[in-house]
């Protein structure tokens, strides 16, 4: 009954998965560029590190179950979510090489290759099921981290200029293929078991592979025994309605057995926030309102 009641809800008719190229271009990017905080900032700058190889891997998860779903609208929106997972890829290449240019060369090479081998490790060892279920988790992360953002505009507004619309425009694609691949879980498998356990070892991953490399920007920096910035930092991750704390309701409904992402339907958000990525409105004016 629960499968049938998630296969009942559906991407709303208002939202098109569609791959963008961007081409953005990244210059007098300040050191502190989230928040004006280096704890943050290189927590952003750690998942960035894994974007490139893990949205590669979330492409073929997806792509190696694909041939289970014959309805050619699902199908339209797997090619999308694969198209926007390839940009997002190619975008957070760029960005990560900013980060070798600001002189954080080791860290972003040495967290990238990680990346590879934990990804290529997984890939080796887990069946075509298994890394998609792997992939709906880290899907489920990725989109109430966007959620968190876009339903915040001041969190948006304490990003600098210089790599907003990156961060934007990333959320906001995450918002829009956040169910792909969790659909086609269902159609693969449906294991419930198999998606929780598969999302709860992919959180501990994830920040594990996060605390490191946060703590060896923070390091490369000269502010890993600066306590009273790295408590600050902490502070506005995990504080009160904290950037990630703030999440956290949103991550234990992926527990529920009856859960479907877009049972928050937030696709008011994308049109909304794509009026201001194309210049059509301005943060201040979405501020007001």
């Amino acid at each position: 009954m629960l499968k049938f009641l998630q296969r009942k809800i559906r991407t709303p008719k208002n939202v098109t998965i569609a791959a963008q190229k961007m081409g953005f271009e990244f210059s007098d990017v300040p050191r502190q560029w989230a928040m004006n905080d280096p704890v943050v900032t290189h927590l952003m700058n750690a998942l960035s590190l894994t974007f490139p190889d893990g949205e590669r891997m979330f492409v073929d998860a997806v792509r190696a179950c694909r041939d289970a779903v014959a309805d050619p609208a699902r199908q339209k929106e797997i090619s999308g979510f694969i198209g926007q997972e390839a940009m997002h890829s190619l975008e957070h290449d760029s960005f990560n090489e900013m980060l070798c240019a600001q002189g954080y060369e080791a860290e972003a090479r040495g967290g990238q290759k990680l990346a590879q081998v934990l990804i290529g490790r997984a890939q080796e060892h887990m069946n075509k099921k298994q890394m998609l279920a792997i992939t709906a988790g880290l899907e489920h992360i990725t989109a109430i981290l966007a959620h968190r953002l876009l339903s915040d505009p001041a969190l948006i507004a304490k990003i600098d200029p210089s790599v907003r619309n990156l961060w934007l425009w990333h959320a906001i694609e995450e918002t829009e293929h956040k169910a792909v691949a969790y659909d086609l879980y269902q159609d693969v498998s449906g294991d419930y078991r198999l998606r929780v356990s598969t999302f709860l070892s992919a959180t501990t991953f994830l920040l594990g592979y996060t605390g490191r490399y946060t703590w060896a920007f923070l390091k490369k920096d000269g502010l890993n025994r600066k306590p009273l910035t790295i408590a600050k930092g902490l502070w506005r991750l995990f504080g009160y309605d904290g950037l990630i704390s703030g999440t956290i309701p949103d991550y234990i409904q992926y527990l529920r057995p009856g859960f479907h992402p877009w049972q928050q339907d937030d696709s008011y958000l994308i049109e909304e926030w794509r009026e201001i990525l194309s210049g059509q409105k301005t943060l201040e004016q979405k501020r007001a309102a």
